[in-house]
């Protein structure tokens, strides 16, 4: 028996197609541009192209060609994450076939290499089908219902702050009334917040990059959170030590990303204090790249060990009778960046939320 090298580039690109093969589900590997690159026997089976080179193709044209999918159709493979269920006919057979197409990303920490990997299930079974269809029917009307919701809620809430800041103009001086319109501004700009969040959480937009002047970017975020800690007795303190002026990022994503996770910290303080916001960046090393480090600081009232895994699942909150979102949009587009985000927190003791960015 030869045993298998890995120092052999012959033996470990065998292995690597033994192993595609045993996998029990269809599996198409294709690189960032979705070109493909491999294709098990299960996928060649399910869609029907057994025998026909896969060289030079797309996978979306490969997928539009065998399922007759229009490109409008495959937009939620386009994302990482991304699932679809495709009702095929079955000529010569009763009924139709249901495969459930998911979209997962490839990345290595190490290296400059990526891409991603359409598994393909064959899952007919009705009992299997059937929830998950009505899932699918329940995702795409929450997504509709929140982009109406933002729509028909924005003009309302846009007249409301501009009357609220002819007021606070209007009402001089006075600490009271300031105070009073204060919060009500507060008030509206959170409402607008949520929003946002909604439909990132519907839509969950791929980021478009750009250069992001960091030091900008933070004190925009930091100018939107101050009557929100105004009105909460709380300062923001800034430490700023990173060396690399730009980040490459989605500026908007960016934007909504610290907003959250400062609004968070408000709303972990219990009674007037500070959050402390600092950056710095860290050199390319041991095969990462090099990073911006944002840290938030809050001294507030701290998260309990039980729950610290689940704070950025989707609704997940520890707000009495809340449902929170800000902290899986974070997780989202932090992940989305390819970056990473990590908290450190004990109760009564504040939390530290430690964000980290590639250049």
């Amino acid at each position: 028996m030869t045993l298998l090298s890995f120092d052999k580039p012959d033996q470990l690109r065998e292995f690597f197609f033994a192993m595609i093969e045993s996998i029990p589900g269809g599996l198409l590997l294709a690189d960032r541009q979705g070109q493909l690159l491999a294709a098990n026997r299960q996928a060649a089976t399910l869609l029907g192209f057994a025998g026909a080179s896969i060289q030079g193709r797309s996978c979306w044209d490969l997928l539009g060609r065998t399922l007759g999918l229009e490109a409008a159709a495959m937009l939620p493979l386009g994302r990482a994450g991304g699932k679809m269920m495709v009702d095929q006919a079955t000529p010569g057979e009763a009924g139709h076939r249901y495969l459930l197409i998911a979209r997962n990303e490839l990345q290595s920490p190490f290296f400059g290499v990526g891409g991603f990997f359409l598994s393909l299930e064959d899952v007919t079974y009705p009992a299997m089908v059937e929830p998950h269809l009505d899932r699918c029917r329940r995702f795409a009307a929450i997504q509709d219902m929140a982009v109406s919701l933002s729509q028909e809620l924005r003009n309302p809430l846009g007249g409301l702050e501009l009357y609220a800041s002819m007021l606070r103009r209007d009402l001089g001086e006075d600490p009271d009334y300031q105070r009073l319109t204060n919060q009500m501004l507060a008030a509206i700009r959170t409402m607008n917040h949520l929003l946002d969040n909604t439909l990132t959480f519907a839509a969950q937009p791929r980021p478009e990059k750009r250069g992001v002047v960091i030091r900008s970017w933070l004190e925009r975020v930091l100018a939107a959170l101050a009557p929100l800690g105004e009105a909460a007795g709380v300062d923001f303190l800034t430490t700023y030590n990173h060396r690399l002026e730009e980040i490459v990022a989605d500026p908007g994503l960016l934007e909504q990303m610290l907003l959250n996770l400062g609004m968070n910290a408000l709303e972990s303080m219990e009674g007037a204090g500070t959050v402390e916001l600092s950056t710095r960046s860290l050199e390319a090393g041991g095969g990462r790249p090099a990073m911006l480090e944002v840290r938030l600081l809050d001294r507030g009232r701290g998260i309990a060990a039980g729950d610290r895994d689940k704070i950025f699942d989707p609704f997940f909150t520890t707000k009495k009778g809340g449902k929170g979102l800000g902290l899986a949009i974070v997780h989202h587009i932090v992940e989305s960046h390819r970056g990473f985000i990590r908290v450190d927190s004990e109760p009564g003791a504040g939390s530290v939320f430690t964000v980290l960015l590639p250049y």
